[in-house]
């Protein structure tokens, strides 16, 4: 089995990917996520140091497209989460705006934050992605 060069510290394979991928895959359907993206997960863990909700189909919940994401109708056709280079997540009993806030100041830092090129906002969950973007010095905001 391939595996990524990353292995994320604070994330199961199945918090990260599809049913399907991970039906197909089992563990090494973490090839199809950025390493980048995989560090900067881990580094927001690190930050805040309580639970993050990426997907938790696995554990009955209804999250299932969060992190990679494959053909399905959810968000853009041409969504960053497809090429494994996005995540969305909560942080366990934090606001999304003080978690944005929280990561745009240690982009200062943090060589793993400084992976994220982009953050939405405007949004009531998180959505970090490594889109291959000039975007400064800085993390690029957007809107849905």
């Amino acid at each position: 089995m391939m595996k990524p060069a990353y292995q994320p510290r604070h994330f199961k394979t199945q918090e990260l990917v599809t049913p399907y991928a991970f039906d197909k895959l089992g563990d090494g359907a973490l090839i199809l996520l950025d390493d980048r993206i995989l560090r900067a997960i881990d580094a927001v863990r690190d930050i805040f140091d309580v639970p993050i909700t990426v997907n938790n189909w696995h554990i009955g919940g209804g999250f299932d497209q969060r992190g990679w994401r494959d053909d399905s109708d959810t968000g853009a056709k041409f969504s960053q989460h497809r090429f494994g280079r996005a995540i969305d997540f909560d942080v366990q009993g934090l606001d999304a705006d003080y978690v944005r806030q929280v990561i745009a100041t240690a982009w200062q830092s943090d060589r793993d934050i400084q992976q994220i090129t982009r953050m939405e906002v405007g949004i009531t969950w998180c959505h970090v992605d490594c889109a291959p973007i000039d975007r400064g010095n800085g993390i690029f905001t957007f809107k849905p």
